[in-house]
């Protein structure tokens, strides 16, 4: 997106993880990607638009007994993790052998697609639902996950476990040592309100609710002295009544900066968290920039994280379906891609309108207007959807490439843009 070098390009790929179908055998899971801007498309502008009518076809199809939330990305290598609870009684009828996946993590190789999902080491402590993960310095890293405290009473007596790091050359996993015991106990609930990877620091961040429900304090573990600390202040403060959706999913960070979105009631909301200052901002976009006439989202499916391209551009998927002209009828999966950037002195002085104010209070920002972010709509890639499909994980791939930059089109709302089925 941003230059490198005259007449260059960053393109970015990401990998969509979906089902198409559920029986009582479980569901048929499909891997797809799509890249940013694709090569066929115009230069990305703020009032363009590019519907793409090439269907998306997946390069892995496999048989699951559930639909996993949880994946990672080291180099060519996806990994998925976290299929069934370990308490709970598969079907009767369930022959489908993935159903002992639940107990293993899988990866899959796109250098060598033909070699389909193969399972890795077992983790020393596997029964994990769900767990979340990240990754950092070309490790994973798994974060509890317990389904309940049978399992993790183990991990608590030995004081290690609650975090297992895998380490893909050795194909090896090893148990951290437990966060603090004022952390909470038993290690099976809750889920983090927010989990990240500090890269520049070689830290993870874990963010735990401290008994109050708007606060909460942050717990880092430093990698390279493989111990925990609490980041001071503790207690600090949370924005619970914020609709997000994808609570306790992983978050992304940008220059120790905690970001997260996405789309409701017709706007793109966006809000970050400094770690630093200890200061949230927020912002919205009006969806109307870029949605047809009749053209409303469309509800259901699992609502995914925030992805971060470069620099300040970020991504988000939403699907929409038009009931008037043309695409009557039509289900379009939509691929935006936003700058966003911070204003700590945006209207500073300046008295907040009404419809600012309403907005804060509605969406229970809990800030004034001069700590705001700046949201502006880069581009938007639309992929018409032939059979309908369930998005449950979007993740962005280790293989970022360059491409020429072409001549810019006539600007207009949208163009359509029918690139041949391969």
């Amino acid at each position: 997106m941003e230059e490198k070098g005259k007449g260059l390009a960053m393109q970015f790929e990401i990998a969509l993880f979906a089902s198409t179908s559920s029986s009582k055998d479980g569901i048929q899971a499909e891997w797809y990607t799509i890249k940013v801007p694709d090569k066929e498309c115009f230069p990305p502008s703020s009032n363009v638009v590019t519907t793409i009518l090439k269907p998306l076809r997946p390069f892995s199809e496999v048989k699951l007994a559930w639909a996993d939330r949880e994946h990672a990305v080291i180099g060519s290598r996806l990994y998925s993790l976290g299929d069934m609870n370990p308490d709970s009684e598969p079907h009767a009828d369930l022959t489908t052998p993935e159903f002992d996946r639940f107990l293993k993590v899988h990866r899959f190789d796109l250098s060598t697609p033909d070699d389909g999902w193969k399972p890795v080491a077992t983790m020393t402590f596997p029964k994990r639902f769900e767990p979340p993960c990240l990754v950092l310095d070309d490790k994973l890293y798994v974060l509890g996950g317990f389904a309940s405290d049978r399992y993790s009473k183990e991990v608590e007596a030995k004081g290690y476990g609650w975090m297992e790091v895998y380490d893909p050359v050795l194909n090896t996993w090893e148990p951290l040592p437990n966060p603090p015991l004022e952390f909470g106990f038993p290690l099976c609930v809750p889920l983090p309100v927010y989990y990240a990877a500090l890269d520049s620091k070689k830290q993870i961040l874990v963010a735990q609710n401290e008994g109050a429900r708007y606060k909460a304090t942050f717990y880092v573990y430093h990698v390279i002295d493989r111990c925990w600390t609490v980041l001071e202040p503790p207690g600090r403060e949370l924005r619970p009544h914020y609709p997000d959706p994808v609570l306790g999913r992983r978050s992304v960070v940008v220059d120790n900066t905690i970001y997260w979105g996405f789309v409701l009631d017709g706007y793109v909301f966006v809000q970050s968290f400094n770690i630093d200052t200890d200061l949230y901002f927020h912002g919205s976009l009006d969806t109307q920039l870029f949605f047809r006439d009749s053209e409303f989202e469309f509800l259901g499916c699992p609502m995914l994280p925030l992805l971060h391209l470069a620099d300040q551009r970020f991504c988000l998927f939403l699907f929409t379906l038009v009931d008037k002209m043309e695409y009557a009828g039509m289900v379009f999966l939509n691929c935006i891609v936003l700058d966003i950037s911070l204003n700590q002195f945006k209207d500073e002085g300046k008295q907040q309108s009404k419809v600012e104010f309403d907005e804060c209070y509605k969406y229970n920002f809990m800030g004034d207007s001069s700590k705001q972010l700046n949201i502006s709509l880069v581009s938007v890639q639309r992929y018409s959807l032939r059979n309908m499909f369930w998005l449950y994980d979007a993740l962005l791939l280790d293989r970022p490439t360059y491409m020429p930059m072409k001549k810019k089109p006539k600007l207009s709302h949208e163009t359509s843009l029918m690139i041949k089925d391969n």
